[in-house]
């Protein structure tokens, strides 16, 4: 239904928010760091997201400022660390997902 849609929207949001806290200039303990099989999956997400969102010859460094980049570089490590269910649940909501989300989702599958 269209509320529990709006509902998992928000709890989306509102986790990916606490999850990237520090973004926003929150101070909080320093995570465990995750096991380096998973950095290098992210790093290789991550790298399909430039070839993918940015024009060629342009430095990763711009992504913050390209919103499909920044999302997909976000979401590489998000759908790491998420809940399987609630990946999925991300990844196949059409109208938040978006060219940014999906190129990492497509990434993780």
């Amino acid at each position: 239904t269209a509320g529990a849609t709006a509902m998992l929207r928000l709890g989306c949001l509102i986790w990916l928010l606490a999850i990237d806290a520090s973004a926003l200039g929150a101070t909080r303990t320093q995570p465990q760091p995750l096991p380096l099989a998973l950095q290098v999956r992210i790093r290789q997400c991550r790298q399909r997201c430039y070839q993918q969102t940015l024009a060629q010859n342009t430095s990763p460094a711009l992504c913050r400022s390209r919103p499909d980049c920044y999302m997909c570089h976000d979401y590489c490590r998000v759908l790491v660390i998420a809940e399987w269910s609630l990946a999925a649940a991300m990844c196949a909501d059409r109208n938040f997902c978006s060219r940014g989300c999906r190129t990492a989702c497509q990434f993780h599958r």
